[in-house]
Order: C-alpha cells, then structure tokens, then sequence
C-alpha cells in the first residue's frame, strides 16, 4: 500500500501510509498562517507561514510513501520584488517534522494557481500559469530532486487581461 491522502476540507487532509495515519492542516493564526502535522491525534509539528496563502494541497510527489504539502503563498522574492503567487513544498522528515523540499520562487511563467494530480505514483503538480500574452498555459510538473521538472503542457486559454 502506498500513501492514500483524504481532502477533508480545503484546508485538511488525512493519510494512511503502511505503519501511520496522520493529518496535515492549514490554520490561520493571528496575522500569520500555520503547516500542523498530526500523527494520530499527536501534533508532531508545525511550521509558521509568514505570508498569505491562497492554496493548499498533498500528494506522494517524491513516490516515498508519505505526502508532501503544498503551499501557495503570495510573496516578493530577493530578484522579484513584485508580491506574487509563489509555489512552497514541504515534506514529513522522518515521517514526523515540517521540513521544505522546494521554496519556489517561481514557476517557468507566473502562476494562477495549483493542484496535485494524485492518480499517479509519484504524484504530480499541475500548474495554470499566465503567459506574456495573456493566455493561460496548462502544465504538469514532476518533483525531481531540488525542484520541479516540466513534464508537459497542456493548452493554452485566451484570457481577458484588464489593464486600468
């Protein structure tokens, strides 16, 4: 058995790995967000968040059997000092802590928004992002070592860009 992942709500899910159950929650807090891991009915570990936050989602993208945690936030980065969806990726060390795979600075164009694609083993991470023309670009990316790797794309969407 691999790693089955439950949404329970969009900021909850529950997994089931060969020797664990556990919960990987998304809470916010005063100003800031937190990542809770729950082994059980155990908090195990929490990271804080220090920006907004616009996605959350799991999925086995590393193929080890345990989930990993993505996070959408909206940050400037040290060479784009523009606030912008960003991508963060977190995973279980040793099955337990919060530690990051992949803080992203950015996808290969800016991106709109994320899911994982869990009907496959490693799972993936299909992207929206937006082209210097307006159109949104479907992709799908595949964790490999640091970072993500391009897959495929999949089409492109004329989209209405207001400029005021």
């Amino acid at each position: 058995m691999g790693c089955v992942i439950t949404e329970t709500s969009p900021s909850s899910f529950t997994y089931q790995t060969k020797g664990s159950t556990g919960s990987i929650v998304l809470a916010a807090v005063d100003s800031t967000w937190e990542v809770r891991h729950l082994a059980g009915d155990s908090l195990t570990d929490v990271w804080v968040l220090n920006h907004a936050v616009y996605q959350f989602d799991c999925g086995d993208l590393t193929g080890d059997g345990m989930p990993e945690i993505l996070v959408g936030v909206i940050k400037a980065t040290r060479y784009r000092h523009e606030q912008d969806k960003r991508l963060f990726i977190f995973h279980l060390y040793k099955g337990r802590k919060i530690r990051p795979l992949w803080l992203g600075s950015r996808m290969g164009l800016p991106l709109i928004d994320f899911k994982v694609e869990r009907d496959s083993l490693p799972a993936m991470v299909h992207t929206w992002e937006r082209d210097t023309d307006g159109t949104t670009v479907e992709r799908i990316y595949r964790q490999q070592g640091f970072g993500l790797k391009f897959v495929s794309e999949k089409e492109r969407k004329e989209v209405k860009v207001e400029v005021e």
